[in-house]
């Protein structure tokens, strides 16, 4: 969760590109994607997904592609001259549109990641202790993973809203979105490499 990832890479985008509010929106959609991945996992999809290496491959590619398609947003975004817009600029609240996109762009990276499905299923069963009922367990572990990835993406994203006014002047946010962009874009295509490959 600490390790910077792909779900991080958006968070930080979105808060550069809005606010401290856009970051939140952004973490409870990804958090919303682990959700989804703790619940199917729960009935055994994420299972049965991790059983057909064509599935998950698939689903794996699809992630990727999204990755690069937000990266290729971010340096689209690079290039253009200009300062941010003047809805931030006035300090006006950020349109219905962009608190939909914030989330959906959290969710969609999360439930674009197989791998969490395979950790649900595999790593934290680990810890499911034998005494017990297995459900419950893994729902609550499930929880805590989601309660700690809530609070390591806020805690990027408050770091990042602090730093804000320096980066989000134009030299600097061109550099950040441009390198956001690229991480994106790399990230996407090595999990789209490795999709493909089945490493």
């Amino acid at each position: 969760m600490i390790i910077p990832g792909a779900d991080t890479l958006v968070v930080v985008r979105n808060t550069l590109n809005g606010d401290f509010r856009s970051a939140v929106r952004t973490t409870v959609g990804v958090c919303a994607g682990l959700v989804a991945w703790a619940l199917m996992s729960s009935i055994g999809l994420a299972t049965a997904l991790a059983a057909s290496p064509t599935l998950f491959n698939l689903l794996r590619a699809a992630g990727a592609a999204y990755l690069v398609y937000l990266g290729v947003q971010a340096l689209v975004a690079a290039r253009r001259t200009g300062t941010p817009d003047a809805a931030r600029q006035t300090g006006r609240e950020a349109p219905p549109a962009r608190s939909g996109r914030d989330w959906r762009q959290g969710a969609l990276t999360s439930l674009g990641n197989p791998k969490v499905g395979v950790f649900y299923t595999s790593l934290l069963p680990q810890f499911i202790p034998a005494d017990g009922s297995s459900l419950s367990s893994s729902l609550l572990l499930a929880a805590i993973h989601v309660a700690l990835s809530f609070l390591s993406l806020l805690a990027y994203a408050a770091i990042v809203a602090r730093m804000g006014d320096v980066f989000r002047k134009d030299g600097w946010r061109r550099v950040l979105e441009t390198v956001a962009g690229a991480a994106l874009v790399a990230v996407g295509l090595w999990l789209m490499a490795s999709a493909v490959t089945g490493i």
